[in-house]
Parts: structure tokens; C-alpha cells; sequence
């Protein structure tokens, strides 16, 4: 067993965020090149229409993950934490609502990139039984009907949600089920934790 849990990090597609619009100061001859160019801290916020500074930090996410996200150690026991609806930054019924499980390892994940942007959204931990999402996807405790049941219809407390519905990359063959059942668009997230900010663009909040 190996000693960290994988976090997925060879599994960020920087190249479907990068885009293809150049300019006098961004040009470059490949899109590998610009890429590098980002990796080496030579392209800066700020200097370009195309790459603004919250844009430019959001790559810089994605390509120090390694250094970002915190070491997770690989266990064989669940670690379960909190289930239900987490606030960031004020949300309202109509913010982004990301769905994940309630391993704690998971959220720890999650919370290292979260805390990083004042974007008003919802995170619903779906009971997994403490499972990682990776596990919780082989033990089938993160499911369409329990993805929809945590998500709920609402109540006079709790509003239902009607912002855009966002499942984690390793449960998108989910989406359509769990679209089924809402009767609503489902989005697909990505696959590492770190790519958020890029998933998210504008709405991401430096």
C-alpha cells in the first residue's frame, strides 16, 4: 500500500484552461510553451487582457499542487466527518454547489483550495461513510439516490438550491443519473481538487 493517498495531481489538464488567444505580450509558439511559461513564473498577471492576475494565480494553483494541497496519508479505515450543507463566503440559493463525500482526508483537500477564494458556494458532503470519493465509488456508498438525497428539495430553513450543481471528476459517470433524478443539469467537475480555481474562472475570487 502506498504510503500517501493519491491525490490525482498527474490528472490536471491545464491545456483545456489555457486557451488559444495570444497577443503581443502573451505570443508564444506552442501551447506547451505558454504552459511552461506559467510553470516558470514568466507570465504575469496583469500585463495581458488574456491572462488577469486572478487567472494567473489560478494556474499557479494547479502547477504548484504538489506544494498546495496537504500530504494525506493512504489508510485503510474510513475517517468520517460532518454530512449535510458547508457555507463559504455567504452563498445563496443560486451560488455553486459542489458535491462531495464526508471523509475528513477528503475535505482537508478540498478546504486547502477553498480557503482560497471569497467566492460565495456550498459544499454537500454526502454520507460515505468516511469514505475517500475514490473508495466511496468502489464501495458504492456515493450514489446517484444519496448524492440526491443530500442535496434534498429544501425546506423552509434550508431553500432548495438552484445555483449550478458541480460533481467531482471521478463521479462523473454519475451525472446523469443524478440529472434524472433533480430533473436538472448536473456539471462535471475536475478530477484533482487543485484545478478548482481554473473549473471555476471568473467566479473564482482571489
Amino acid at each position: 500500500m502506498p504510503l500517501h493517498a493519491d491525490l490525482y495531481l498527474d490528472r490536471i489538464d491545464l491545456s483545456r484552461h489555457a486557451g488559444h488567444q495570444t497577443c503581443q505580450v502573451c505570443h508564444v509558439d506552442s501551447l506547451a510553451e505558454l504552459l511552461d511559461r506559467l510553470r516558470l513564473g514568466q507570465v504575469c498577471g496583469g500585463q495581458c487582457v488574456h491572462w488577469p492576475s486572478e487567472r494567473v494565480e489560478a494556474f499557479r494553483t494547479a502547477i504548484d499542487a504538489g506544494e498546495i494541497l496537504p500530504v494525506i496519508p493512504s489508510l485503510d479505515v474510513p475517517r468520517p466527518t460532518e454530512i449535510g450543507r458547508i457555507e463559504f463566503n455567504g452563498p445563496t440559493a443560486d451560488s455553486p454547489v459542489l458535491v462531495t463525500g464526508n471523509s475528513r482526508l477528503t475535505h482537508e483537500v478540498l478546504m486547502a483550495v477553498l480557503s482560497t477564494t471569497t467566492a460565495p458556494l456550498w459544499m454537500i458532503s454526502v454520507d460515505t461513510a468516511g469514505h475517500t470519493l475514490d473508495m466511496s465509488l468502489v464501495f458504492k456508498t456515493f450514489t446517484p439516490r444519496a448524492i440526491a438525497a443530500a442535496l434534498g428539495a429544501g425546506t423552509s430553513t434550508e431553500p432548495a438550491f438552484t445555483g449550478r450543481i458541480i460533481l467531482p471528476g471521478l463521479a462523473g459517470g454519475l451525472a446523469g443519473a443524478v440529472s434524472e433524478m433533480l430533473d436538472r443539469d448536473v456539471e462535471v467537475g475536475p478530477i484533482c481538487a487543485a484545478e478548482l480555481p481554473l473549473f471555476f474562472g471568473n467566479h473564482w475570487v482571489c
